[in-house]
């Protein structure tokens, strides 16, 4: 009786001290899930703190000199006015004078504003271009406008063929006589008729 109580006093010591092993993990266990806790507490209020955060003062940075000054090249902005000038005479050879005047329209508007802002040519003569593209607007370009609301092809036609020959007079003057604006209407600008012998020299 004594074995059997000793053992089973040895077993109770034994799950006695079992037991408080198992309640020492646990309450470490406990602890390391409680820092684990606050830690994520903590983590959680400075992303809250930095989310909630007034905007800086401080002004964003200006555009530089260099992008707030762009203009565009003279070149890209002739590219559009030969465009228009192109559309206008083919509307009006086709009995589109709705659409010839809307043309005309769009080609004062690039006079008036994008040509006078358009960063000249670095290469050839170029004094000459501003007064020349100033009475183109005043005189060829009304010309145009006016005889497009006129209806009157063969009025149109007239007109069309002193705005060319003053935009190839400007090209002439600036060394590049080889971009040729045709005189008649319908015909593609700049010409791209293939030319043969001098003629191509020239060009």
């Amino acid at each position: 009786m004594l074995v059997r109580r000793g053992a089973t006093l040895l077993k109770t010591e034994k799950g006695a001290a079992f037991s408080i092993e198992r309640a020492g993990v646990t309450t470490r266990r406990g602890a390391l899930r409680a820092k684990k806790l606050l830690a994520s507490w903590i983590l959680l209020g400075c992303v809250a703190c930095s989310r909630g955060s007034p905007p800086s003062s401080e002004a964003p940075p200006a555009a530089s000199s260099a992008v707030a000054g762009h203009k565009e090249s003279f070149g890209s902005v002739m590219a559009q006015v030969g465009r228009r000038f192109e559309l206008s005479g083919r509307a009006a050879a086709a009995n589109r004078f709705a659409l010839a005047a809307f043309e005309v329209g769009e080609l004062e508007e690039l006079f008036e504003s994008d040509v006078p802002q358009a960063e000249l040519p670095k290469e050839g003569p170029t004094a000459h271009i501003p007064a020349m593209a100033k009475a183109f607007l005043d005189t060829n370009a009304h010309e145009l406008e006016k005889t497009a609301a006129s209806r009157d092809l063969g009025a149109f036609k007239a007109a069309f063929e002193r705005a060319a020959m003053m935009c190839n007079a400007c090209h002439r003057a600036s060394a590049k006589s080889f971009i040729r604006v045709p005189t008649e209407v319908g015909k593609g600008v700049p010409d791209l008729e293939p030319v043969v012998g001098a003629d191509a020299e020239v060009q």
